[in-house]
């Protein structure tokens, strides 16, 4: 059943679990999916626990056999993050959730009681402001609809690093690091050309910004 799935939501995240330092840790992955990011870190002894969130209700019920608890659902509903227990997590993670929702702000604000004292925000974004954008905008003409990446048709907000830092600020929450993942193009011929690469990436940091990875914690 899982085979079935689209690839882009159901690889292993190691740029996001990599962030989690604590192997005694209590996690959270809002947007789970198939389970398997909690499943890597369980196996592997780099978290205690790891319960998940997931709209989908077919990964979500693959995702039950890999994870401590599960919750289906929107993690705007209220009804459903009124379950999620308060003051409990080392690390709630959002792999590419934030530009899916209809309020990122108030989800963010909401989670944020689920947090543990010293607790993170484990976060990627994809970066509207990237070459690619640019390209087929102001080039080509068109605002294509994908998907996936950054152009995927379900996304309701699109973020650069300004808009990052002013999301979670906003929230209360300060950055704690701040990472790059560098790409030349989207999906297609995504490596940057040998010669050309390092140059690009120190003249036009932004526009070669694929995805941001955030953490965050409380001020």
């Amino acid at each position: 059943m899982a085979n079935n799935f689209n690839s882009s939501y159901i690889n292993i995240r190691k740029e996001l679990l990599n962030k989690i330092t604590n192997n005694n840790s209590i996690v959270l992955d809002v947007g789970c999916s198939n389970g398997a990011n909690g499943k890597y870190l369980l196996e592997n002894n780099l978290a205690k626990i790891v319960d998940g969130v997931e709209f989908d209700s077919e990964m979500g019920e693959v995702a039950r056999k890999n994870l401590n608890s599960i919750l289906i659902g929107s993690i705007e509903n209220e009804t459903l993050i009124n379950k999620i227990p308060v003051n409990h997590y080392d690390y709630i993670i959002l792999g590419d959730v934030l530009e899916h929702l209809i309020n990122p702000e108030s989800t963010i604000n909401q989670l944020k009681q689920n947090l543990n004292l010293n607790g993170q925000l484990i976060v990627s974004l994809p970066n509207i402001q990237h070459i690619d954008v640019l390209i087929h905008i102001f080039i080509k003409g068109t605002f294509p609809v994908n998907e996936r990446g950054i152009f995927d048709k379900t996304h309701f907000h699109f973020f650069t690093k300004k808009n990052i830092l002013t999301l979670f600020h906003k929230q209360g929450f300060k950055i704690d690091t701040l990472e790059r993942v560098y790409r030349y193009r989207d999906a297609i011929d995504s490596k940057f050309p040998f010669f050309l690469g390092k140059i690009l990436i120190k003249l036009f940091p932004n526009y070669y910004t694929y995805q941001y990875i955030i953490t965050c914690s409380k001020v």
